[in-house]
């Protein structure tokens, strides 16, 4: 009952009050899965039960800079927060601030922004929606596609060989510094794992990727903070992948210059380098999961390990020596 009560409290507000603030404490406000509340004309839908803890909301109506600027109407929160689902907001005719009202979309961030596609734009309520990924942001407003500074256009997770190869690409970007690659097992302890420098200045697309040959099993969860030169960030929509749940075999880093590392979760029978025309490089009977061996005289090239468990399991990687 004190969910509902506290529903109906903010579904009563102005749903167009300028500068309005909207706070919770530490007890926070709960939306259930699925349920849509209105919070001075912000709605949120989570895919997922969704909690706002020790926030306070605020609506400015200066614009984010860009080409061209987003409409007179930024929502604001204290901390980021992670969200998935239909996320959307009212505005006035009088704050599109020369934006062409159809071709809108949502956008999330913070000093960066990352702009959505395929937003649901009502021009006769003056309403804005869409369904988001789970996402991690600050701020929400409504702009042009990829007219926000450091906008990204693009974000992939892909596996290649027994690699994790993010992939991103922005459009736009103005004082950005760099990119850190984060990691997460559960979407609540996320771990660095590495910075890609950005371009600082650019009006021209701009391709980036980042390998994580780590060894890893289960889902995974990556994201990027986008971090400016005066020291303020925005988080990228989250991406997962889901990796071999048994954990059967790996060999990493790929590519490799010297010490090969072999990655299982059962004993092993055997190890077998070879060239890809089958002339064997190297043979090891019953090596230990985690053992290393080293490649560093080998020829550049590439090289299929040939991995068999104890239990007849059987798997080749192909590797690449550098």
């Amino acid at each position: 009952m004190k969910r509902y009560l506290i529903f109906c409290q903010l579904a009563l507000l102005s749903t167009l009050t300028a500068q309005a603030q909207f706070t919770v404490g530490t007890g926070g406000f709960f939306i259930a899965q699925n349920t849509q509340v209105f919070i001075d004309s912000l709605t949120l839908k989570p895919s997922v039960d969704f909690s706002l803890i020790s926030q306070t909301l605020t609506i400015s109506p200066t614009p984010i800079p860009g080409s061209p600027p987003s409409i007179a109407r930024v929502y604001n929160l204290t901390t980021p927060v992670d969200f998935t689902g239909v996320a959307g907001f009212f505005y006035r005719a009088s704050e599109l601030n020369g934006n062409t009202e159809s071709t809108l979309q949502l956008q999330h961030g913070n000093a960066n922004f990352v702009s959505t596609t395929g937003s649901t734009v009502n021009g006769a309520q003056h309403y804005i929606s869409n369904t988001l990924p789970v996402t991690n942001f600050t701020s929400l407003t409504a702009a042009q596609e990829n007219a926000l500074p450091v906008t990204l256009v693009g974000f992939q997770v892909k596996r290649v060989e027994n690699a994790t190869v993010l992939y991103w690409q922005t459009s736009e970007e103005i004082n950005s510094d760099h990119f850190e690659i984060q990691q997460s097992k559960d979407l609540r302890r996320w771990s660095a794992l590495g910075i890609v420098n950005a371009a600082n200045e650019s009006s021209q697309h701009k391709d980036y990727f980042f390998r994580d040959a780590a060894e890893r099993f289960g889902t995974q969860y990556y994201r990027l903070k986008m971090v400016d030169t005066d020291g303020s960030f925005a988080y990228s929509s989250i991406q997962s992948i889901r990796l071999g749940s048994s954990g059967l075999i790996s060999a990493y880093p790929n590519p490799v210059v010297d010490k090969l590392q072999i990655g299982a979760r059962e004993a092993l029978a055997s190890v077998k380098v070879t060239d890809l025309a089958g002339k064997a490089f190297l043979e090891l009977a019953k090596p230990k999961p985690g053992q290393e061996f080293s490649l560093k005289n080998y020829p550049a090239g590439t090289y299929l390990v040939k991995i068999e468990t104890a239990a007849g399991k059987t798997e080749t990687i192909k590797i690449i020596k550098q």
